[in-house]
């Protein structure tokens, strides 16, 4: 203890010497006022480093966290499921076996195209080989997602075509021969997850799409060399780290799931910042945080999903064109963390540009917030341009699921009966009330009570609609 009050008065005198101050100018009476507040701003400094340190961890870390969160989610069984769900165990495909509506919460923001398929996939003891059919008479697609949400492979009709494929997935640094008429893909993460969409041309489609799914396959490595290919049983993950009631939780998660996903090299500086609030890629440890630390890591988690959640006007990462917004970037976040959480969390699993465009609108063409007081309509000139399909589907904003109404729609698109203009162009109609008109009731689309929003999906867009050329129409307040 000595030798270490000598050395820090040795320090001490050498930077005074060095500012050209002397140690009797710089002594200040241990009992001074200005020592006392000298103290407490630094006190503040350091609280305030907490803080700022702590809202990048929850920028970057919340994917993670949210990505872990859903894999267990996803594979958990212990109750009931219904026929919209797709939770399956580990290593297995689940399948939703009807679009979903109102009354199903399982997806926010659920399109009423497609019926999604999921499987969680643990590479980390051995590779899976994923199988897909032929599918020659309708859109699908399977993304391949790490737990950093990256979308880091397509397998589908516009990247891998119609005809079957059976495509390896391998965890990171993978080394080995690879079967004859199977295509390599190295997983960023030792867990991805696979997120499918099936097109269904309405209800009377459901066996065609069911038999299609059922042929998304999983099997390890080793059957599938050696050709005995059974049941696989999947062991569970681990349950969700941390306390429930613990207002630290975050950071125990991501301490936790760092170790799990070891992360890039560049940005390995990043979390070596965060040191400073306990949480290394060793886990998270607040033991030397002082209550006052504490509390600004509680309010960078709170503050951190408004910065999130603002992502969705953020006029720097979107373009906007009569009051939508248009994301060309949701496979390549980069370094926009913010972003990258905030499609992870309510748009989970969406796709990039190429694939498919999700412009979105929370007000109308006046810049006011979008309510079921008002009625609205959306005229199109022509039908979107697309290689694929488009739809139109409102949510409701509180809960950010499908609008409950008395004709059970809840989207329109390429295959609803509308009504068109003698020119070709057609009017959707948007009212929480119903309609009077046949024509109008044709067009129209129920909208909530109190606020909600709306999503173009256009699938496969032409470069038209990349190149902005052709875009959403606004949706107008009705006169």
């Amino acid at each position: 203890m000595f030798k270490k009050r000598m050395t820090a008065v040795i320090v001490a005198t050498v930077l005074m010497h060095s500012m050209g101050v002397s140690a009797h100018e710089m002594k200040p009476s241990p009992s001074s006022a200005a020592s006392q507040i000298q103290d407490n701003q630094a006190s503040t400094w350091l609280d305030q480093e907490s803080y700022l340190l702590a809202t990048d961890a929850y920028l970057w870390g919340s994917t993670l966290v949210r990505m872990e969160q859903v894999a267990r989610q996803y594979t958990d069984l212990s109750q009931a499921q219904n026929d919209t769900s797709y939770r399956a165990p580990l290593n297995h495909f689940g399948h939703a076996r009807r679009l979903p509506t109102d009354e199903d919460t399982d997806m926010p923001t659920a399109n009423r195209d497609t019926l999604y398929s999921s499987a969680i996939v643990d590479v980390s003891t051995q590779p899976m080989i994923l199988s897909t059919p032929e599918v020659d008479d309708r859109y699908f697609v399977i993304d391949m997602f790490d737990m950093w949400h990256n979308l880091f492979k397509y397998v589908g009709t516009r990247t891998t075509g119609t005809s079957a494929q059976k495509i390896m997935i391998v965890p990171p640094g993978w080394q080995g021969d690879v079967p004859e008429g199977v295509t390599l893909v190295e997983a960023p993460t030792a867990k991805v997850w696979l997120w499918g969409r099936t097109q269904v041309f309405g209800e009377k489609d459901y066996s065609k799409v069911h038999e299609i799914q059922d042929h998304y396959t999983l099997t390890p490595l080793s059957m599938y060399l050696s050709g005995e290919i059974t049941d696989v049983t999947s062991i569970p993950l681990s349950p969700r780290a941390g306390a429930a009631k613990d207002p630290l939780r975050f950071y125990e998660e991501l301490g936790v799931y760092l170790k799990a996903n070891p992360i890039p090299e560049r940005q390995q500086a990043l979390l070596g910042q965060f040191k400073k609030i306990g949480l290394t890629e060793n886990g998270f440890d607040p033991s030397k945080l002082t209550q006052a630390m504490k509390v600004q890591l509680e309010k960078a988690v709170r503050d951190g999903q408004k910065i999130v959640a603002a992502q969705t006007s953020n006029p720097v990462t979107l373009t906007q064109k009569d009051a939508w917004f248009y994301s060309f970037v949701l496979d390549q976040f980069g370094d926009d963390n913010a972003l990258r959480s905030l499609i992870s969390h309510p748009y989970l699993g969406g796709q990039g540009a190429k694939e498919a465009m999700y412009p979105i609108a929370f007000t109308d063409s006046q810049g006011q917030l979008l309510t079921g007081n008002k009625n609205y309509s959306m005229h199109f000139r022509s039908a979107p341009p697309v290689h694929s399909f488009w739809s139109v589907t409102l949510y409701d904003a509180k809960t950010k699921m499908l609008i409950g109404n008395e004709i059970n729609r809840f989207s329109i698109s390429d295959q609803t009966p509308l009504i068109k203009n003698d020119d070709g162009s057609f009017d959707l109609v948007l009212s929480h009330k119903k309609p009077t008109g046949s024509r109008q009731v044709s067009n129209w689309l129920p909208t909530a009570k109190g606020n909600f929003y709306a999503i173009t999906r256009l699938y496969v867009p032409s470069q038209q609609i990349l190149d902005m050329k052709w875009t959403v129409p606004a949706i107008n307040p009705s006169k």
